[in-house]
């Protein structure tokens, strides 16, 4: 069938938002829209999904089926691929059976397409959707998702000893490929006590020696999170079970949000991608140990980054348990921002139900996403200056330590001789915001974070004296520099009634721990050259 777009049927807007045309009545996804981000996206990656005739031969195909049958006359073709599949999927979701007609596209493709990778990943995808899983269906669905995006896919001979012992391995013949295994092993699960799929994705994501090890942390607390239900009352994520072995009273939940750009610097309003991970820090300080990631998101528009980013932390509901479940006063999110974004007000993201700011909440602070990165900068200045700020004792007025250096065009190139005469200086603060000075002098500033190691910043983003700031930040008296994301807390805390010109709501604190760097983050799996 053939017509102008708008002569065509819609129960969605052609970008799939659910909102209906006047007359038309509200369309309900049977599913979430992680899942139908999944299902889109595996479906699109079927070879010959981008060809016209290949898409009507599979509608043919579907119609001829009790599940779907007419299916082909209910969804106007479409030349785009992405526009046609969308029409398609919304098309299965009107029906009253949709994982009936969802499993008739399935078994159309079987037929079309019995050789392409994806149709493995679309039997477990359809699998998940039609009957309960070991794990929450948007979990489980988050699953599919990350081991789908490995960087590098497990081969079957890996998967072998991954595979849990018992009459599950009859059926196998030992060249499945890791969805055909995960599809074999849940439609095996008649017995609701059968944890074979879950053993598998046990063994499989904590084999340390599997290359793929670092890209499943996820999973790793996907299933604490289950296990923990499994737990006696009164444990947590953090008890002596969990990943690190830390208990709550001992450790410090450290997230990072990292924001990078795909565009130029200069461009106004360029886009960005967001990936983020959550590690668990001793409470006294030290090295860090991953817990879980949020892979690269969908890029968006620097004028998207708080509502947008919001929604996509808003979706890791594993992050959310691990928040939870944390001991009071031991959240810290960390901002991984490139220099053209460290004025950004991160503080103002809300991914919770109530849509009120992190800032507000926890301590949060920025950090340099160049220094975080590279790898071939000298660290003991950065880390001679920050175990200065560690030892500080406790001090009648901590904020004195805080150095304020002349950063005027003409004196810019004095500030390294400043820092020379300064050793134990680990608290800069900045009278014009970092953004908003001469480049001579944001160079300095560089090179002192980079080459002198200064590991921490602080500046007021609205005009204005910074002995405001300072006034601001002594009525909590931190009593030692490392109290300054705190101080910084409650400030955000008693501003929130006092507008946009408050300074108390144009704080940033640049708080780079030379501790919390996670060498891994860059490689795109564990030991690669």
């Amino acid at each position: 069938m053939t017509g102008t777009e708008a002569d065509r049927p819609h129960c969605m807007d052609s970008e799939g938002s659910g909102a209906p045309r006047p007359g038309q009545p509200q369309l309900r996804m049977p599913w979430s829209h992680r899942a139908d981000t999944l299902l889109s996206s595996v479906l699109l990656g079927f070879q010959g999904m981008s060809r016209l005739d290949f898409r009507h031969n599979v509608l043919e195909e579907m119609a001829q089926d009790t599940r779907s049958v007419g299916i082909n006359s209910d969804v106007w073709e479409i030349g785009e691929p992405r526009a046609h599949l969308r029409k398609i999927l919304q098309t299965i979701y009107s029906r009253p059976t949709p994982h009936l007609v969802l499993e008739s596209l399935r078994d159309a493709l079987r037929s079309h397409a019995p050789w392409d990778r994806e149709l493995q990943w679309l039997e477990l995808t359809v699998l998940t959707l039609g009957r309960p899983m070991p794990l929450p269906t948007d979990d489980f669905v988050q699953v599919i998702d990350i081991l789908r995006a490995l960087s590098t896919p497990p081969r079957p001979a890996q998967l072998l000893r991954y595979l849990p012992s018992g009459n599950h391995l009859t059926l196998l013949t030992g060249e499945e490929t890791l969805p055909e295994i995960m599809v074999r092993l849940a439609d095996r699960r008649g017995n609701q006590n059968d944890g074979a799929l879950l053993e598998f994705l046990q063994t499989f994501s904590t084999h340390t020696d599997a290359p793929q090890h670092r890209e499943l942390g996820t999973i790793r607390a996907l299933l604490d999170g289950l296990n923990l239900l499994r737990r006696p009352p009164g444990t947590t994520l953090d008890s002596p079970a969990h990943d690190n072995g830390a208990a709550p009273h001992d450790s410090r939940l450290i997230i990072q949000v990292r924001v990078e750009a795909e565009d130029a610097e200069h461009i106004d309003d360029g886009r960005y991608q967001l990936q983020a991970a959550y590690y668990r820090q001793p409470v006294p300080g030290g090295p860090i140990q991953l817990s879980g990631v949020l892979g690269r998101t969908e890029s968006f528009r620097k004028s998207e980054l708080i509502g947008v980013g919001s929604a996509r932390l808003a979706g890791w509901s594993e992050l959310a348990r691990a928040v939870r479940g944390a001991a009071p006063h031991t959240v810290r999110i960390e901002f991984l921002l490139p220099r053209s974004l460290l004025g950004h007000a991160a503080e103002l993201w809300s991914p919770g139900a109530s849509h009120r700011p992190l800032g507000h909440h926890h301590p949060m602070v920025v950090r340099s996403l160049e220094r975080y990165t590279d790898a071939w900068l000298d660290v003991e200045p950065w880390r001679e200056r920050w175990s200065h700020l560690q030892a500080q004792g406790p001090e009648a007025d901590a904020l004195d330590r805080i150095g304020w250096p002349r950063l005027d065009n003409a004196e810019a190139t004095s500030l390294a001789p400043w820092l020379a005469e300064q050793p134990s200086l680990a608290c800069m603060g900045l009278e014009t915001p970092y953004d908003g000075l001469h480049p001579d002098a944001r160079a300095a500033v560089d090179d002192a974070m980079f080459t002198d190691g200064v590991p921490v910043l602080l500046w007021r983003r609205d005009p204005g004296e910074a002995s405001e700031l300072m006034k601001v930040l002594r009525e909590h008296s931190p009593s030692r520099l490392a109290e300054l994301p705190t101080a910084v807390l409650k400030c955000r805390r008693n501003g929130r009634a006092g507008g946009s010109t408050d300074v108390r709501n144009n704080i940033t604190l640049l708080w780079d721990d030379p501790d919390c760097v996670d060498p891994e983050q860059d490689s795109p799996y564990m030991g690669m050259a």
